[in-house]
């Protein structure tokens, strides 16, 4: 039987000495990356709920309206006052943009909203700069109601 020596027992423990350190540091950058990805996709979608309301709203108000144009300046206005009630910001303002406009009693408004927003405050490669978030909505006009055009 043979016993190792002192000297033999310390070599052995230093062969995976600072392991732990080095996967910390690989993975701490993976981590962080993967963590403001998931922060990003959060504050996209967050904005999208919050564009779906303001096409709701803005596609009932279009709906109310009399003529075309009082319904596209119904549309702006109460998206832009949505948004700007759920404290949202859009870089240039809301979008809106009517894919079917028609008033007659029992016609249909259906209209989308679009948002260009910041994604340079999160700093994350790949994300700098903005994207386009959209919602759409779909409002009947009442068909008792008299007018429209």
């Amino acid at each position: 039987m043979r016993s190792t020596s002192w000297w033999q027992r310390q070599q052995s423990g230093n062969a995976e000495r600072g392991t732990s350190v080095v996967g910390l540091v690989i993975l701490t950058p993976v981590m962080a990356t993967l963590l403001f990805f998931v922060v990003a996709a959060g504050r996209l979608g967050v904005i999208e709920s919050k564009l779906t309301s303001a096409a709701r709203s803005a596609a009932r108000a279009a709906s109310l309206a009399q003529s075309v144009s009082t319904a596209q300046t119904a549309a702006s206005t109460t998206a832009e006052s949505t948004l700007e009630h759920l404290k949202t910001s859009c870089h240039g303002g809301p979008q809106v943009r009517f894919l079917e406009l028609d008033l007659r009693p029992g016609g249909r408004v259906h209209l989308q909203v679009s948002c260009e927003v910041r994604l340079s405050d999160l700093t994350v490669p790949g994300l700098a700069g903005s994207r386009m978030v959209s919602a759409g909505s779909i409002s009947v006009v009442d068909r008792f109601r008299s007018g429209g055009s």
